[in-house]
């Protein structure tokens, strides 16, 4: 990035800071759980990543690829915000069924964080991970550019 690019995007971070929206950084990487917790699918981490409660889950190799299923080592995983996308109300835990359901206004998502019904109209925001030293950590969003 050169000097002129540099200012460009200074100041639009500035106006964007100003008029009130909101960033797209990725937030601070988080330390989540030692991947040999995780010995067995439906193994599950809650933490707190960029503010919000999140949630990972252990699941089984996808039988065709998913974008929100990441292969850590030889584990499979997904992490996402608890936020519901139509409200910002906090959903609770996938259910024996693997349902999350909000108790604000109803929606359901899979135990994937992906959505089944609304009023929200889109998935539960997932969580890129990584594997460090054996370790899970939480390191942005996987929408982010």
């Amino acid at each position: 990035m050169n000097r002129r690019d540099a200012h460009k995007a200074l100041i639009a971070g500035a106006i964007g800071l100003a008029m009130g929206v909101p960033s797209r950084a990725q937030p601070r990487p988080v330390r989540v759980v030692e991947l040999g917790r995780l010995a067995q699918v439906g193994a599950e981490a809650e933490f707190t990543f960029a503010g919000e409660r999140a949630f990972l889950l252990r699941v089984a190799p996808p039988e065709t690829p998913s974008p929100r299923v990441q292969r850590l080592g030889d584990v499979y995983l997904v992490a996402y915000s608890r936020t519901c996308t139509h409200a910002g109300c906090t959903v609770p835990l996938p259910d024996q069924r693997g349902i999350i359901e909000c108790g604000c206004h109803g929606s359901r998502f899979r135990s994937d964080g992906t959505l089944l019904q609304g009023p929200a109209s889109t998935d539960l925001r997932a969580i890129r991970l990584e594997l460090r030293d054996g370790l899970v950590w939480a390191v942005g969003w996987l929408d982010a550019p």
